[in-house]
This record gives C-alpha cells, sequence and structure tokens, in this order.
C-alpha cells in the first residue's frame, strides 16, 4: 500500500515538472530570424550625352539619358563636299563598378570599307578617350583620377593634325580595335551606393570619333565598336 502511494506520488510530481516546462515554453518571448545573401561583383556601361563636332546627328536607343547604350551616329558625306575640318562626335558613357575594372573596345562589325589605295579604311576614323569626371556624392574615392587610359588611346581624334594633304596623323584609330577586345581603360571601384539609373554614382567618359573628308574612293560606310566592362 506503502508502495503504490509513493508511485502515485511520484507520478504527480513528474507531471507537475512537465507542466510546468510546457508552460516556460509556451511562454518564449524571443526569436531570430537569420538573412543570408552575397553581394557579386558588378559593372555597367551606359549612355549619357552626344555632342557634335560639327552638324552630325546622333541618337540612342532608346534616347534618353542613362539607358542602356546603343547608341547611332551619323557622320554623313565625308567627301571633300564636307568642308569641316573632321566630321564625327563625342558619345559620352556613364561607368558604374562596385569592384575594380576594365574597359575592352572592339570594332564587331564593319562594312565598306577597302584595302585599295584611295580607299576609307578603318584606320581614317580616329578613335579616342578623354574627359574622365566623377558623376556624383556616390562615387568611391576619386575614380576619375585613378583611372588609367591604355596606350594612346588617351587623346581627342577632332584634334589631330593633318598635313600638307589634309591627311590627319591620328594616335589610334578604330584599326587599333579591329582584331580582338582591346583593353583601353582601367581603374578602382566606381560606385559606393545607388542603382543603375543614379545620376551621382558613376565615371563619365567621352568617347570621340573623327574622320577627315578626302577624296576617299565613293561608298556607304558603317562600323559598330563594341565595348565590354568587367570586373577581373
Amino acid at each position: 500500500m506503502n508502495r503504490l502511494v509513493r508511485r502515485l506520488a511520484q507520478l504527480a510530481f513528474l507531471t507537475m515538472i512537465l507542466a510546468i516546462a510546457a508552460g516556460t515554453a509556451s511562454a518564449q518571448s524571443t526569436g531570430t530570424v537569420t538573412i543570408n545573401g552575397s553581394v557579386a561583383k558588378s559593372a555597367s556601361i551606359r549612355w549619357w550625352s552626344f555632342t557634335a563636332l560639327n552638324t552630325e546627328t546622333g541618337a540612342n536607343a532608346p534616347n534618353t539619358q542613362n539607358s542602356p547604350l546603343l547608341f547611332t551616329l551619323s557622320v554623313g558625306d565625308v567627301s571633300p563636299a564636307n568642308s569641316n575640318n573632321y566630321a564625327g562626335g563625342k558619345v559620352k558613357v556613364i561607368l558604374r563598378t562596385n569592384a575594380a575594372y576594365a574597359l575592352s573596345a572592339q570594332v564587331t562589325a564593319s562594312s565598306g570599307f577597302g584595302a585599295a589605295s584611295g580607299d576609307l579604311t578603318l584606320a581614317d576614323v580616329g578613335f579616342g578617350l578623354a574627359n574622365l569626371a566623377n558623376s556624383g556624392a556616390l562615387v568611391f574615392g576619386d575614380p576619375a583620377t585613378n583611372s588609367v587610359i591604355a596606350g594612346s588611346f588617351g587623346n581627342d581624334p577632332s584634334a589631330a593634325a593633318k598635313n600638307a594633304d589634309g591627311v590627319p596623323t591620328f594616335a589610334t584609330s578604330l584599326n587599333n580595335v579591329s582584331s580582338s577586345a582591346t583593353q583601353v581603360l582601367s581603374g578602382p571601384r566606381i560606385s559606393k551606393g545607388g542603382s543603375v539609373s543614379s545620376p551621382n554614382n558613376g565615371l563619365l567618359l567621352d568617347t570621340i570619333y573623327a574622320i577627315g573628308p578626302q577624296y576617299f574612293t565613293p561608298t556607304s560606310f558603317s562600323a559598330t565598336v563594341t565595348y565590354t566592362i568587367t570586373t577581373p
């Protein structure tokens, strides 16, 4: 009889302990949520603005500042009927990165250029980079000063000297980026916040194109330069 009483007392005590534990669990007052993720290296190049050398026309598609770069520059007639010193224009782009970067350029399509004497060639289309500028308060450090233009690409071909025959001497031309993707610019991280559409977190850069009107063989021509920005 005493053994039965002790067993019942033990069961009652155990039941009380379990009830206390259950009450404590149901009264929990804190909890956690863990958020995991990552930030990948990222870079972009977009169109910013266009400046004609003379009366040339140009438009991006869409023709809205800060749109993806898809620009068409129409230089018009580059025979001596064009009395301007150069035909061409300056296409300003904006670069954004959250890491060190490299920019390359390559002529990925062309037509109407010849190899015979007197033909217009890619070497007759001056090409250069100029006017690096930080766009605003969300730029990381000073990439405009610390970026490096490769080789001789840091020039304005529309300022190139001409000889007595009116033939320019370009420091660099589209011929220099015709065979493969060629690095033309590199530098440190550019952006410290903002989005791909922010006006204040980019590095502005003029890409410049110029042709000196001459007695070229009659033709219609086109050349497409593809830019690629990477974060090595």
